[in-house]
């Protein structure tokens, strides 16, 4: 009852620390790709592209509203008075003086002051026009943010992979080192007591040497590899945590759709860049048309010369005799000639429309394709993994039979080198699959732009 008891406890302490060291594992995954996302100056950059285009879209927006012009002069010449008022050009007008003759000084001094609101009561649509142009470069921002976090975290995922993968490597190279230490030793014991020749210990200590190299180099990999992550995760990272039982032993894939993902960030660019080219075209087409315009301003003006006509040479006189005036009208401007340029401006950008249209569809059709490729390819080497998985079994099994054949003197030492070369050969093929496998997984992640497979099981 009490060995009962104790294997109980004991198989749930190892279970809960099975659950406890994939959980660290999985966390560690998620946090390294959440402190890229908060972080990465990349990822800030992408964040700015976007904040900027927004801004942009506001700022044409406001175009739609009345523009005020002001202006201030002060000028000292001569005059010549001359009756009416104008709006010789947007944003000024201009209020004659009298033309009764004037005694006194030929200069004169003349302050003015002006106010002009203007207001675009009709475009024939090209306001709307700027406005959805400006809404579809926001959009454009918003798909590339997306293209590149995706591709991102496909490179992060890779790294990461990479680390796994040396840690795996690593433990590998520790697990041969300790299998052909287990026949140095055995080996040297056999030597000494005169039933194998001194030559086997040399030999057998000679591979030992070899499998140490090797362990010192992949360790040597290890941090390269975990220094790389550094440039996402700054933090300090376990190699403890980077050993996955699910890296060797990955659970069959799901969740990725076939179809066709119309809606990954890289088509989504292309539509966005092929529908502002068309809407350029239409800005261009509309900006051949009249602009009719309201215009209102109000002028407050003081002059040198005073009622009576007499002018004064005095600066400070330029301050005096106020008179304010107000100006309202209609107005219709027509550029004639940009009609033709106009024209052939629109034809470019439609067909600058129309190769991003192209584009687009290129895109869709080679996600579509290398996502079934991708699938294939996958599904086919889930197999070979579990071919893989079985055969350093039977390897490390025939080890086992044929290290205790050795020990008994049924073979010699050659034969042995060569079962546990063979099994090494099998662990590195193993690996070396896994780690192939997990790429492929990720270049799939990236087409369909779902990474939950590989958040939850990596």
């Amino acid at each position: 009852m009490i060995r009962k008891t104790f294997l109980v406890t004991l198989y749930g302490w190892l279970m809960l620390s099975c659950l406890n060291l994939y959980g660290q594992q999985v966390l560690l995954l998620r946090n390294i790709w959440s402190e890229t996302e908060k972080n990465y100056s990349g990822v800030l950059a992408s964040k700015s592209a976007v904040e900027s285009s927004e801004i942009n879209e506001a700022v044409v927006k406001n175009n739609a509203l009345p523009q005020i012009k002001a202006q201030f002069q002060n000028t000292y010449g001569t005059f010549e008075g001359s009756n009416g008022a104008s709006f010789p050009q947007q944003g000024f007008f201009t209020v004659s003086g009298s033309r009764v003759s004037s005694d006194g000084s030929a200069l004169s001094a003349n302050t003015f002051v002006s106010m002009v609101t203007e207001y675009e009561i009709y475009n024939f649509g090209r306001q709307q026009a700027d406005q959805n142009a400006a809404s579809l470069l926001t959009s454009k921002a918003k798909s590339n943010q997306s293209a590149y976090l995706i591709r991102l975290q496909k490179t992060v995922f890779k790294k990461y992979v990479d680390a796994v993968f040396a840690v795996s490597k690593l433990r590998l190279a520790d697990k041969n080192k300790s299998r052909i230490q287990k026949i140095h030793a055995i080996n040297s014991a056999l030597s000494r007591s005169g039933l194998r020749p001194q030559a086997d210990s040399v030999l057998t200590y000679s591979s030992y040497l070899q499998a140490s190299a090797v362990s010192y180099n992949l360790n040597g990999m290890l941090l390269s590899t975990t220094e790389k992550l550094k440039e996402f995760y700054p933090k300090e990272i376990d190699t403890a945590k980077l050993e996955s039982a699910h890296f060797l032993e990955p659970i069959p894939l799901s969740g990725f759709e076939l179809s066709l993902n119309t809606t990954h960030p890289l088509t989504k660019t292309l539509e966005f860049e092929s529908a502002y080219f068309q809407k350029k075209a239409e800005i261009q087409r509309k900006a051949s048309l009249p602009s009719i315009k309201a215009l209102a301003g109000y002028a407050y003006r003081g002059s040198g010369i005073n009622s009576q006509g007499y002018s004064s040479g005095n600066w400070i006189e330029g301050f005096s005799n106020p008179a304010n005036n107000f100006l309202i009208g209609l107005g219709v401007t027509w550029n004639i000639t940009s009609v033709y340029t106009n024209g052939k401006r629109a034809d470019a950008f439609r067909k600058e429309s129309q190769r991003f249209a192209y584009l687009e569809e290129q895109s869709k059709t080679a996600i579509q394709v290398e996502t079934s490729a991708l699938q294939k390819t996958i599904s086919a080497q889930f197999d070979e993994l579990g071919k893989q998985a079985e055969a350093v079994k039977k390897a490390e099994s025939a080890f086992e039979m044929y290290f205790a054949r050795y020990k008994s003197g049924l073979i010699g030492l050659t034969e042995l080198l060569q079962i546990q070369q063979i099994v090494e050969t099998a662990e590195n093929n193993q690996l070396n699959a896994v780690k192939e496998y997990w790429k492929q997984v990720i270049n799939l992640a990236e087409m369909t732009t779902d990474f939950d497979y590989l958040f939850n099981n990596l």
